[in-house]
């Protein structure tokens, strides 16, 4: 009987332990499904952020005579040898007539600069050259105040007739003032420039028929359509000057350079 006993507790374990098995694999497999996220962003927020705006200054506009006067005359002696110019490497026979003084005397050269000097308690001093005596031209010329004293002005002259003459003041205090006057008909105009001392001043005159005007520094300054009633001159030799007038009791001096001048009577075409 200890045989049956064997095989029975061996088919008991062997189907209990199959039974175990059996348990196992019958069980279901879970499967995990993707779970969707939804990330909720807030929109980016738009910052307004306010740029004062800056007034942008104003053009200055060109007035008219530049177009109908200036234009043509400056166009026209653009490529053109001027009928003098001197760069002051030497003397070419520039004259200084000063008051208390007996004699006119040659004008000084220094430093390729002409030099003019109004000394103390003196009325006045002028300088000049006769090639610069012209009915109608273009004169251009540098200069600088030798002295830093506001005050000191120096005058480019234009006698016309007897009883007229036009004038152009400029000041080292940057003030200018344009005078043309007879003496039935005085008138001026004037203002203030810009100038950066040591640097030069810039001038350039201008003169046809009964129109006149003036820039500085290459810029239009002045005009005047009636300046002179004729494109006269007269017979003195200092008709055109630099002239030095008494403001105050110390001396003055300025220097010039690079001076050019042309002769339009000699340019035909103008209109």
């Amino acid at each position: 009987m200890r045989p049956n006993g064997y095989l029975f507790s061996f088919i008991a374990i062997f189907l209990f332990t199959l039974a175990c098995f059996a348990s196992e694999f019958s069980q279901p497999i879970l499967t995990t499904t993707p779970t969707e996220m939804w990330i909720i962003t807030s929109p980016p927020t738009l910052i307004a952020v306010i740029t004062p705006v800056q007034n942008k200054p104003t053009a200055t506009p060109i007035p008219l005579w530049v177009k109908d006067f200036a234009d043509p005359i400056n166009s026209a002696v653009a490529n053109r040898k001027p009928d003098f110019q001197d760069d002051f490497s030497l003397n070419r026979s520039w004259i200084n007539v000063v008051s208390g003084e007996a004699w006119p005397h040659y004008a000084e050269i220094h430093d390729g600069l002409l030099f003019q000097k109004l000394p103390e308690k003196t009325e006045f001093s002028i300088l000049y050259h006769p090639k610069l005596n012209r009915r109608n031209f273009l004169l251009t010329l540098e200069l600088w105040f030798d002295h830093n004293q506001p005050n000191d002005i120096v005058r480019f002259q234009f006698d016309q007739i007897f009883d007229q003459s036009i004038s152009f003041d400029l000041s080292n205090n940057r003030n200018w003032n344009f005078h043309w006057d007879s003496h039935e008909n005085k008138q001026s105009v004037g203002g203030i420039y810009e100038h950066f001392p040591p640097e030069h001043v810039s001038v350039t005159i201008m003169m046809r028929g009964s129109e006149c005007a003036v820039y500085l520094n290459n810029d239009p300054l002045a005009y005047s359509s009636n300046c002179r009633t004729n494109p006269m001159v007269q017979s003195k030799p200092w008709i055109a000057s630099f002239r030095l007038l008494r403001d105050t009791g110390r001396a003055v001096a300025v220097n010039f350079d690079n001076l050019k001048l042309w002769d339009l009577d000699n340019i035909s075409g103008l209109p």
